[in-house]
C-alpha cells in the first residue's frame, strides 16, 4: 500500500495519473488543499501530519509513503508517529529536514532554486503565491502546453506556516524506517544537488535519478511509477 503526499500549492489532483498505474495507492488532500473544505488557516504542520497519520491508520499492513517536495517533510513527521506501520519513505524531489529543522531552513539553503513567491494577505491569514512565470519555469519546466494548463488550472495559495514549524524526529521513529530518494535531474524548484545532499544526509538508499523536472507525476508518469516501485522493493 502506498500513501502519496503532495507538496505546496498542490492537492491530491497531481497524483491522478500515478494512481491509475500504481496499485493500492491512496492520495489524500492535505488540510486546506485541493477538495479539502479547509483553507489557509488549516494548513499547518500538525494538521498535515495528522491527515497522513489518519491515512496510515486506515491501511492494512505496512505502508510506503511517497512524499513530494514539501510532502517529504510531512512524510518524515508522519513516519515518526507511526514507525511500526511504515515500511519506508520514498522522497520524491523532496525537502528532508532533520530533527529540529524547519522546512524553511532547507528551502533557504538552495540558492539555485528558481522558485519566486510573493506574500499576500487573505483575510486574517498570510499566504504565499507563485510569482508570474514561476510555475512554468520552476515546477513544470519540462511540461507540454496541455500538462502546464492542467496545473495552472489547479494550483492554489499556500500558507507559510508549515514552513516555519520545526520538525520533531526521533531515532526510534523516523530514524528506524527505510528511506529512498528519487532525484529529478531537470528540477528547477529544488536543485538536483540540493536534493541529493538532503537524501544523503538522511541516509536514503537507494538514491535513484529520474530525467524529469519537479513534477514527474504529470510530465513523466510512467518512469516515475517504475522508480517508485524500484525504490520500494528495498523496504
Amino acid at each position: 500500500m502506498y500513501v502519496l503526499i503532495h507538496g505546496a500549492y498542490h492537492g491530491a489532483w497531481c497524483w491522478g495519473a500515478v494512481q491509475r498505474l500504481l496499485p493500492n495507492a491512496a492520495a489524500p488532500n492535505l488540510p486546506g488543499h485541493g477538495g479539502d473544505p479547509g483553507w489557509l488557516s488549516n494548513q499547518t504542520l500538525d494538521a498535515y501530519t495528522a491527515r497522513i497519520v489518519d491515512a496510515i491508520d486506515a491501511t492494512k499492513g505496512p505502508v510506503t509513503l511517497v512524499g513530494h517536495s514539501m510532502g517529504g517533510a510531512i512524510a518524515a513527521q508522519a513516519a515518526d508517529a507511526r514507525p511500526d506501520q511504515v515500511a519506508g519513505i520514498v522522497f520524491l524531489t523532496a525537502y528532508i529536514p532533520i530533527d529540529g529543522e524547519k522546512i524553511s531552513d532547507v528551502v533557504k539553503t538552495d540558492p539555485a532554486s528558481h522558485v519566486r513567491v510573493e506574500r499576500l494577505a487573505s483575510g486574517e491569514d498570510e499566504a504565499l503565491s507563485l510569482m508570474a512565470g514561476t510555475l512554468e519555469d520552476a515546477f513544470y519546466n519540462d511540461a507540454d502546453a496541455r500538462q502546464l494548463g492542467f496545473a495552472q488550472d489547479r494550483v492554489q495559495l499556500q500558507s507559510p506556516n508549515p514552513f516555519r514549524a520545526p520538525l520533531s524526529l526521533s531515532d526510534k521513529g523516523f530514524g528506524s524506517v527505510g528511506k529512498a530518494a528519487i532525484i529529478c535531474l531537470k528540477d528547477r524548484a529544488i536543485s538536483p544537488g540540493h536534493q541529493r545532499w538532503m537524501a544523503e544526509r538522511a541516509g536514503c538508499d537507494p538514491i535513484i535519478d529520474l530525467d524529469a523536472g519537479h513534477s514527474p507525476f504529470v510530465t513523466a508518469t510512467d518512469a516515475l511509477v517504475v522508480a517508485i516501485q524500484s525504490a520500494a522493493k528495498n523496504f
